[in-house]
């Protein structure tokens, strides 16, 4: 998957903000992809309203990431604030899908709670040398597996190649948003 990441030569420093912003953009970029490769692969999605299912997992999933990351390379009130910019962002994109796809609705409080649900259990896991742990893989694997009603097989692929695929496609990104000098604090 290619990831644009890169920021213009001649831009000027980008504040945290606008990084979030922009990784936002890349995480529903590999939301979107990993929903397609789990198409790819044969399971079967059967609306738009699934489909975004999907994608608010993998959301979810790389929201977590992002801040376990994150977590060592930066201040404390650095990486809350940056990481609430990027939950923010990601809420503003899904609920603004979702309206486009499925209609009018209260969608936004529905995907915070989802989302803060989410990383209270993700935050039982370990993520060591950068990336996520068995069992965080196998966690995020499972609630795939419920989406897609059940699958079998569809935890083992998130584990084996879908959840491995996107925390490294989200690590890359991250990298190319920070400035040369920034990117050390991230790898």
């Amino acid at each position: 998957m290619r990831i644009k990441s890169k920021w213009n030569r001649r831009a000027t420093p980008k504040s945290l903000t606008e990084i979030a912003k922009a990784l936002s953009y890349i995480c529903w970029q590999i939301a979107s992809n990993g929903v397609l490769e789990i198409e790819n692969q044969g399971y079967i999605t059967d609306t738009n309203a699934h489909r975004l299912e999907l994608v608010g997992e993998y959301l979810a999933f790389l929201l977590h990431v992002t801040d376990r990351l994150s977590h060592a390379k930066m201040q404390q009130v650095e990486r809350q604030a940056f990481i609430t910019d990027l939950a923010s962002a990601m809420v503003n994109t899904f609920v603004d899908n979702k309206q486009d796809l499925l209609g009018k609705g209260e969608y936004r409080s529905e995907f915070i709670s989802f989302l803060n649900q989410r990383s209270n259990e993700y935050a039982e896991f370990d993520f060591t040398y950068g990336k996520p742990s068995f069992h965080f893989l196998r966690h995020f694997g499972e609630k795939i597996a419920i989406v897609l009603k059940g699958e079998r097989w569809a935890t083992e692929y998130i584990m084996e190649i879908g959840g491995i695929e996107a925390a490294a496609n989200l690590k890359k990104g991250l990298q190319g948003l920070f400035s040369q000098q920034q990117i050390s604090q991230i790898e």
